[in-house]
């Protein structure tokens, strides 16, 4: 009815514009210029003036300047020889009566949630036509329905979906579809018009001037690969793999610029070689500390090769050589990651801690931080095992929220018949995972850190159900001492989290090792020699270089 009022009212404005002004009883001045004859009922000197179409709801987008999604130069609105509309037409005013035609140029995997209305899947996709591109995202029946049957780089027609205004944290167009039981997809015919996966590269000196949240384009060439990390989530308890690379192009007044693209899970879980090069589409850009990084979202690709250009990564590998391999700016990795430090300077550092947020309340952008990261290198003086250092842990299989099972791995209490979990998991028997406390040493202090079951492997050398096994066993106390010391005077490297909390009604400073590996002396080694190398100069002046009569 509304719409039936909108039109009825547009007629009649367009009724009344196109009678003569003497007409609609308007005093006014005849019009110059571009004027249509009077009716032969009116007076011979008056003009009606031309007639305008009336103002659309939603005006069709300019060439080359669609709203649907990310525009393309040159390219076009409204509907084309097949019936479909483009791309950059789409927007939240065209309902759900439209048909679009376009290629398929990323894919994500299908990601499963717990969200207030039960648990859900979904997986998205980016559509390219001439005009430009945008965002789909599958949800609920329409992933079984879609997800198999859609594949990268082929054309299809879709219909039946919702266009709405993108999420700037997750969406890098202006607008978004979303997909539904009511979708219909068919498959189209190759058309070469329609170009496959673009980049528009952003350089790494450019970030740091964008706002937070800047869907962006980035290649660059790894620069450093920090260890990798386990975070425990929040919201379900889970662990995910997270991990730090530092990235490098030779933009910036210097020719050199660096940023931190951090990746999580199977990405983080991954071994990247040196100067393994990176291309980026979708990755997202946050701030922490002042300091502009690089995320990813749900459609956010990462390749090693530009497609069409493999010449792109030797170009990138040959600017790196030629500026000498920079090493990242000090204060670079002072946020999410861990920064490289000696037992003294985190000590000193953590004296600047903020207090731990309250639980519900956003971090204080403009206070100090209340979590600070670090790297140490040092050597294991102490175990403390006036305890066992591990704990009965609930082996039943739960959810991990991306369509996985995981262990529970909450505490178990004995019961008698059998053990039970905060969750209310029974199990007849527990598994047995590690959590200690030790004493790491460099030339500039001394550092007790807590650490949990995969650093214990690291230590110890076996499952901590094996030391379960033999605890308590008197027959086998000798086995147990040896194994006991094993941990003494290993070399390690350590990735530790620093946060004050109230113990006892006392406050402290906790440091908890998330992550511990066996040193690997060549490789740190290297490492410092290029510190020096970069701190004094070119290796060809060093004296004893090999160019200078060195060995």
């Amino acid at each position: 009815q509304q719409q039936q009022q909108f039109q009825h009212h547009q007629q009649h404005h367009a009724q009344q514009l196109a009678q003569p002004p003497w007409a609609r009883g308007a005093g006014v001045a005849p019009q110059t210029g571009n004027l249509e004859a009077a009716p032969q009922s009116g007076p011979p000197q008056q003009h009606a003036p031309q007639l305008q179409q009336p103002q659309q709801l939603a005006a069709a987008p300019s060439a080359g300047r669609g709203t649907g999604g990310t525009p393309r130069a040159g390219g076009t609105g409204g509907l084309g020889p097949d019936g479909c509309m483009s791309v950059a037409a789409l927007t939240p005013y065209t309902g759900r009566r439209w048909r679009i035609r376009g290629r398929i140029v990323s894919k994500s995997d299908v990601r499963t949630f717990n969200g207030a209305r039960g648990p859900g899947k979904l997986f998205k996709i980016d559509i390219s036509d001439r005009s430009g591109e945008i965002s789909a995202t599958f949800w609920g029946q329409s992933v079984d329905d879609h997800f198999d049957r859609l594949e990268m780089n082929k054309v299809y027609y879709f219909s039946g979906g919702t266009v709405k205004a993108g999420n700037p944290r997750f969406d890098k167009g202006v607008n978004v579809i979303t997909f539904d039981a009511n979708t219909q997809i068919e498959e189209a015919a190759e058309d070469s018009s329609i170009p496959g996966l673009t980049f528009n590269f952003t350089s790494i000196a450019e970030i740091q001037s964008l706002p937070a949240n800047t869907i962006v384009d980035v290649q660059g060439i790894l620069s450093e690969a920090l260890p990798k990390t386990t975070i425990t989530m929040k919201s379900d308890g889970r662990l995910r793999s997270k991990r730090s690379l530092i990235l490098w192009d030779s933009s910036g007044q210097d020719g050199s610029a660096h940023v931190e693209f951090t990746v999580w899970g199977e990405r983080a879980d991954a071994e990247y070689a040196p100067e393994t090069t990176f291309f980026l589409k979708g990755a997202r850009v946050s701030e922490w500390n002042n300091m502009k990084q690089l995320g990813t979202v749900g459609s956010t690709m990462v390749l090693f090769e530009l497609p069409g250009r493999p010449a792109a990564g030797e170009e990138l590998r040959q600017a790196w050589a030629a500026s000498g391999q920079p090493s990242p700016p000090a204060g670079l990795r002072g946020g999410s990651a861990a920064r490289r430090a000696t037992v003294q300077e985190l000590h000193e550092e953590n004296l600047n801690l903020g207090p731990a947020p309250e639980p519900g309340q956003p971090l204080d952008q403009n206070g100090p931080s209340s979590i600070h990261r670090h790297q140490i290198t040092g050597t294991i003086t102490t175990v403390f095992t006036d305890r066992p250092p591990y704990y009965p842990a609930c082996s039943q299989q739960v959810d991990d929220g991306k369509g996985k099972q995981r262990s529970c791995n909450k505490k178990l209490m004995d019961e008698g018949g059998g053990w039970r979990c905060a969750n209310g998991h029974v199990c007849e028997q527990p598994s047995y995972r590690y959590i200690l406390r030790a004493r790491v040493a460099d030339h500039t202090g001394v550092l007790e850190v807590s650490t949990f079951d995969e650093a214990g492997r690291t230590l110890f050398g076996c499952d901590a159900g094996e030391l379960a096994a033999i605890w308590d066993d008197e027959a086998r106390s000798e086995e147990l001492q040896l194994k006991l010391k094993r941990p003494y005077w290993q070399r390690c490297i350590l990735n530790v989290r620093s946060q004050r909390e109230i113990f006892q009604d006392e406050e402290r400073v906790k440091v908890s090792a998330q992550e511990v590996q066996n040193a690997d002396l060549v490789k740190e080694a290297k490492r410092r020699l290029l510190e020096i190398h970069t701190a004094v100069g070119p290796a060809e002046s060093l004296v004893g270089s090999p160019k200078n009569g060195g060995a």
